[in-house]
């Protein structure tokens, strides 16, 4: 290995060396995914910041992810694979896939400690980008299914995922004709720091109860409850 480390280090910068294993190919423009891996609060960058990169990567993950998942489950229906896309594009997932695959440690940003995840599933959708003007379509596709879905995702476990417990409850509650509301309990704390306790009725009887931040966060803390003490 020593030859091939000397070879690239003639002939390119580490990023190349760094980009192999998670690409599984030697990146030919190389500015490209400088520019992808360099968040915009680093002053003065040579390459600019990946903000254009990451708008184009974005559409082509949807389109490419929509694809695969219309040839790959014929069965199912366009209500199932809306919701097993957006399982597979949520920013948490690109955040967690980007530790997975090694591009979070090649991000650029001055933000230290106080980097947000969100920041390196963003960068993942600018190297995607990167990819495709690069290397164009074919190689692109390639690597977010033979390198992001494939060896991290089971399509079966992803339809069965409950992505958002309030969602599920309402469904559960309607398709069995379930009278349901939910009510504030208690609102308490000044305006930046409000706290509200939120109930779950089922036909008028108080079955979760739950407390956050946000109305919407107490909810969906409230559903999951209510889902689980009803094995929903």
């Amino acid at each position: 290995m020593n030859w091939l480390q000397k070879l690239f280090s003639n002939t390119s910068d580490s990023l190349s060396i760094d980009l192999m294993p998670i690409l599984g190919f030697t990146p030919k423009n190389l500015p490209l995914y400088h520019q992808a891996l360099c968040h915009r609060s680093v002053d003065f960058s040579k390459y600019g910041d990946n903000e254009r990169l990451e708008f184009l990567g974005d559409s082509i993950l949807n389109t490419v992810i929509t694809e695969y998942l219309y040839h790959n489950l014929p069965d199912k229906n366009e209500g199932v694979l809306t919701d097993i896309r957006s399982k597979l594009v949520r920013r948490k997932t690109l955040n967690d896939l980007a530790k997975k695959l090694g591009v979070d440690v090649l991000v650029k940003t001055n933000l230290g400690i106080k980097t947000p995840p969100s920041i390196y599933g963003n960068a993942i959708e600018a190297l995607i980008a990167a990819i495709y003007l690069d290397k164009g379509v074919s190689t692109c596709k390639a690597f977010i299914i033979d390198k992001m879905i494939t060896p991290h995702f089971s399509l079966n476990d992803l339809e069965k995922e409950i992505s958002s417990y309030k969602k599920h409850f309402l469904h559960w509650a309607q398709k069995n004709n379930q009278e349901y509301h939910f009510k504030v309990l208690e609102e308490t704390g000044e305006s930046h720091k409000k706290s509200f306790e939120i109930a779950l009725f089922l036909d008028k009887e108080n079955i979760a109860t739950a407390i956050a931040s946000s109305k919407k966060k107490a909810e969906e803390a409230a559903a999951k409850i209510a889902c689980e003490t009803l094995g929903v």
